[in-house]
């Protein structure tokens, strides 16, 4: 609510003097921007940080340092605090321009987000998670203002998330957010995907435990059926996780899950979102993209504003 005051003008706070410092560990084009420019209409300052402009940080406790990491989170985490009012960090191993997945930890490790959670322990100030293994919460929170937007009232709702085609195994922290918000506020949600491309189960019970309705159909034109919200994503296969030449001939499968018109026509006439950047005519068909239906655009837009509303939140609360 607070977002869609801002975006209509009121309420903007002047937080002249406030500084965000953003770590990027990934590349980013949204996320950098939509910071930089909320933060910039908040009249606060913004402090970038690339992985390529420092140190490389050492997350895990109790290490003997003598590798390639010179610094310890816990100290970067204090001076940073030192410098600004609030943190964000960007670190997911999934996230690559790389062609091909090339993680080697096993997911039971990825998943403790130790990037995020270090950062969060150690700083003295408020952590914004731009995104990291297991959650993207920004992104989640201005889909759900872009739904409230179109649809007002979107309790009970259907919420379709779909999983879609993709080169490449890519990250869970979306999908997972984008699951778990729209459940906890109340919305019809189904996941959409093949077998073996199921999310975490920690994710799904802990969208349950906050009341929320969440089922599988593994069959994508069923679950379209009478959407009034659909929104696209590729994930990884947490069953081949780690075994990424099986991971990729596997997903190749699954090329006709692609988004398309006809699969469309089976809603509600619903809203089609994606949270870019999206490979046209492999995930959704131009068609889809391009139709008046589709809100990506306001959906990314959206990102600044619901995150200038986090910013003003956190500082509130500190």
């Amino acid at each position: 609510n607070l977002a869609i005051d801002f975006k209509n003008g009121k309420n903007i706070p002047d937080l002249k003097g406030k500084i965000l410092t953003a770590i990027f560990s990934n590349p980013s084009l949204r996320t950098r921007l939509s910071f930089e420019s909320g933060m910039k209409k908040l009249n606060g300052d913004v402090n970038i940080l690339n992985s390529s402009d420092s140190w490389e940080f050492e997350y895990e406790d109790a290490v003997i340092m003598n590798g390639s990491k010179q610094e310890h989170i816990k100290e970067v985490a204090k001076v940073i605090s030192r410098y600004t009012d609030l943190i964000a960090l960007r670190k997911s191993d999934l996230m690559t321009k790389s062609s091909f997945a090339t993680v080697s930890d096993s997911w039971e490790q990825l998943k403790k987000d130790e990037g995020i959670n270090q950062l969060a322990k150690y700083a003295d100030r408020p952590v914004i998670n731009m995104e990291s293994n297991m959650f993207h919460p920004c992104q989640a929170t201005s889909d759900m203002m872009t739904i409230q937007e179109k649809l007002g009232i979107f309790k009970n709702k259907k919420y379709v998330l779909t999983w879609a085609p993709h080169p490449k195994a890519l990250p869970l922290a979306t999908p997972h957010s984008q699951m778990l918000l729209p459940a906890i506020m109340g919305m019809d949600v189904t996941v959409a995907c093949p077998e073996g491309f199921e999310l975490d189960s920690d994710v799904i019970d802990l969208a349950k435990s906050r009341g929320g309705k969440v089922v599988y159909q593994h069959d994508q034109k069923k679950a379209f059926q009478d959407a009034d919200v659909v929104v696209a994503k590729s994930w990884a296969s947490l069953k081949y996780f780690g075994k990424w030449e099986e991971e990729s001939e596997y997903r190749k499968k699954f090329m006709n899950w692609t988004v398309d018109s006809q699969k469309m026509s089976l809603t509600n006439n619903a809203f089609f979102m994606h949270c870019l950047p999206v490979r046209r005519n492999v995930v959704v068909t131009d068609e889809v993209l391009d139709s008046k239906n589709s809100i990506v655009i306001d959906e990314a837009e959206n990102r600044m504003w619901a995150q200038m509303a986090i910013i003003t939140k956190l500082l509130e609360q500190n």
